[in-house]
This record gives structure tokens, C-alpha cells and sequence, in this order.
């Protein structure tokens, strides 16, 4: 498992390391927030949406490319930008040093599940856990690109592989 003993610090198999400063569980959900250190080149995640979750990435150290529906921004330190719910987004770290950002998600959504699904793993990320915790979630999380119609049974699908169902 590659998360510390209080389970605050989680590495992830892309290489990031991710400090909870707040969990949903330490207010009744209403919000997640996160320190973020990105590995230089780091492409992020695919493009995708949530549709219940605002999310504000604020630059601490170096430069973050967000892509916010058709529009890209680069994002220096002391920058940030807010990403409604809905809203078609991915963020990367296109420099060759580490960036470090602060991310907070109103209200906790199934991020932080989702983050601890990933550091609890090697280097293949869980699917079926992956898509348990989308089914769980009313379907908060979705691809870019692939209709819901097709996204949904296909999340329900691959919800069935997740050995570890509550």
C-alpha cells in the first residue's frame, strides 16, 4: 500500500504524491481538499466531468495546464481556477520541474475514494474499484467524449470486476 500510516499522504501509480488537508469525512462532506506534487511531464488525467463537484486548482510551485472545455490556460504560482459542476476539464504539468498544487472539491465527491483506490495499488489501476465507486457515487464521475447512455452500463459492467465490494 503506498499511503502513510494515517493514511494523509497517498502516492499514486502516476507518480504523485497527494496530502489530504481535509477529508469529506472530517465535515460531513462538505468539501475534500488536497496538496498535490505532480512529476514534471505528468499528462494528468483523461478528460472528464463532475456532476455535482466544483473543483479549484490553485497554483503553489511551478505551472499547471488546464484544459477547461475547448479552452487551455496555463496557470502560474499564486493562480487558480475554479471548474463548475458539468464542466469537461483536465489539468498536466508541462515543465521539467515538480508542480505543486492545492485542490479542493465542494462538496467531497468520490475523489478522495478514488485517489485512495489508486495508491492502494501498483501499477495497473483498479477498474472494477474505479467503477464501483462511479456506480456508488450516482455516476458523479464520466469520461469526456463517450455518451452517458453508453458510459453508464459500461460503468456497471466493470463495477462487477471489483473484488473488494463493501
Amino acid at each position: 500500500m503506498t499511503m502513510d500510516r494515517d493514511g494523509r499522504v497517498l502516492r499514486l501509480p502516476t507518480g504523485e504524491q497527494i496530502t489530504v488537508l481535509t477529508s469529506g469525512a472530517d465535515n460531513g462532506g462538505s468539501a475534500f481538499e488536497v496538496e498535490a506534487l505532480l512529476p514534471p511531464g505528468l499528462s494528468g488525467p483523461p478528460r472528464h466531468r463532475h456532476r455535482y463537484e466544483t473543483e479549484v486548482f490553485t497554483v503553489l510551485d511551478g505551472v499547471l495546464r488546464v484544459r477547461l472545455g475547448r479552452e487551455t490556460r496555463t496557470l502560474f504560482v499564486g493562480e487558480s481556477v475554479t471548474v463548475p459542476p458539468g464542466t469537461v476539464h483536465a489539468f498536466a504539468n508541462p515543465s521539467s520541474e515538480p508542480t505543486r498544487i492545492r485542490t479542493r472539491e465542494t462538496p467531497a465527491g468520490p475523489l478522495e475514494e478514488q485517489f485512495r483506490a489508486l495508491a492502494a495499488v501498483g501499477r495497473l489501476p483498479p477498474i472494477g474499484r474505479l467503477a464501483r465507486i462511479t456506480v456508488d457515487s450516482g455516476y458523479s464521475f464520466a469520461l469526456a467524449g463517450i455518451p452517458d447512455r453508453i458510459q453508464r452500463p459500461l460503468w456497471r459492467l466493470l463495477s462487477t470486476l471489483d473484488t473488494d465490494r463493501r
